[in-house]
């Protein structure tokens, strides 16, 4: 081996901006509610600071690339325990929310991974709590790893 690899990692520096505070009502998608909250309020990247609630179902992946796999979790009634992520915009301008978390199903058990679209729907209701992240710079740099 010649020496370490390189990588290149992004470094960003900026600030937050607006608060977000806002219900899921029943039967709507937890992951597309964040996305359309980002585009009403015309926030092109956010990052979620919590959610409080609970899901009919819920419907998570865990891995990555070919040994992704979903799995369900049976409700009705699986509450949210934690929930992190962020929600940015694609070139095209539509927001893309990629979010993970833990939920309980009714018996109690805990279940974590990512919340796929259209697969957690609002039981009751949800509430939420996204802040804007306005990215002042942005640096490309060189790693050694």
């Amino acid at each position: 081996m010649n020496g370490p690899l390189s990588s290149r990692a992004t470094v960003e520096t900026g600030r937050y901006g607006r608060l977000v505070v806002a219900r899921i009502k029943p039967n709507e998608d937890l992951v597309a509610s964040l996305e359309a909250l980002c585009a009403a309020h015309a926030i092109r990247r956010a990052v979620v600071r919590g959610a409080v609630g609970s899901l009919i179902d819920a419907q998570l992946a865990r891995g990555h690339g070919a040994g992704e796999q979903d799995f369900a979790v049976a409700g009705p009634g699986v509450e949210i325990l934690t929930v992190s992520g962020e929600v940015t915009c694609a070139e095209s301008g539509a927001p893309r929310a990629a979010i993970s978390g833990i939920v309980a199903d009714p018996a109690g058990q805990m279940h974590a991974g990512r919340f796929c679209r259209y697969g957690n729907l609002s039981f009751i209701t949800i509430e939420v709590s996204l802040q804007e992240w306005i990215i002042e710079q942005t640096l490309e740099r060189s790693i050694a790893v």
